[in-house]
């Protein structure tokens, strides 16, 4: 009869019942390195997708402050009269008037702007001006319309008004003999003694003649001296020196 053989005191039975020497010194601290190595990949792991879900989380609230920061900038409307030139060539007036109401309503104000816009497309092109809003609060009525070009706006309102490079403007016949002060850093500074067009090659130029603040797409340079005071980099306020303000010098902005 054949004798069953004991388990040597130096082994220990595994779940399947065999026997497995036990792991020495040098196999300990093999494991435990390979555990370390596992706990700093998953570290390692955490840390990436951590900076990955607050990259997300950067780009959502950038966003969405961008998102409503457009939105509330669509929705402000200017506090005076104001001529703004955008980078593909349009002009936007918002205009700002007495409204006493006697005699008309909002939606007769409304209605006749509109058969005037209309009535001008027709002949010089379609959507040439573009009625954009009519608001009326207390004795102020409050008037945005987009132009498709400063020529349009000069056609339909009758006041100079012309936005290009200066090298283009001197060919339409404008002058440059105005008295100019330099701006630096939103700042009016000491005049210049500019008087051509040669002066300024390289700018671009609006010409306004117009009691308005005037926006311009882009940093302004130079500026009329005369009937002119800086609101910031981009705005010029326009109003007559002497406070007339049925009057309306030649403004030239150059940036």
């Amino acid at each position: 009869m054949t004798q069953r053989r004991q388990p040597s005191r130096n082994a220990r039975p595994t779940r399947a019942g065999q026997t497995r020497a036990r792991g020495g010194v040098a196999a300990r601290e093999l494991s435990a390195a390979r555990k370390k190595k596992r706990q700093r990949e998953v570290m390692r792991n955490r840390i990436i997708f951590g900076a990955a879900c607050l990259a997300v989380l950067l780009l959502l609230i950038f966003g969405i402050v961008k998102l409503i920061t457009g939105i509330i900038g669509a929705n402000k409307v200017a506090d005076t009269s104001t001529l703004t030139f955008k980078e593909d060539g349009s002009v936007v007036l918002e205009e700002i008037t007495d409204f006493d109401g006697e005699g008309y309503s909002k939606s007769d104000l409304k209605k006749y702007t509109e058969d005037i816009i209309d009535s001008f497309n027709e002949t010089y092109g379609e959507k040439a001006i573009t009625l954009d809003k009519v608001t009326v609060k207390g004795d102020q009525a409050y008037m945005k319309t987009t132009y498709s070009s400063a020529e349009a706006y000069s056609a339909f309102t009758s006041y100079t008004c012309y936005n290009g490079t200066v090298e283009n403007a001197a060919d339409a016949g404008y002058t440059f003999d105005d008295i100019f002060a330099a701006v630096v850093d939103g700042v009016k500074g000491d005049t210049v003694d500019y008087n051509s067009a040669g002066d300024f090659a390289g700018y671009n130029v609006i010409f306004v003649q117009e009691n308005v603040n005037v926006v311009v797409p882009g940093q302004i340079s130079y500026v009329s001296n005369n009937s002119t005071s800086i609101v910031d980099g981009n705005t010029v306020a326009i109003s007559q020196d002497d406070g007339n303000a049925d009057a309306a010098d030649l403004i030239t902005i150059i940036y």
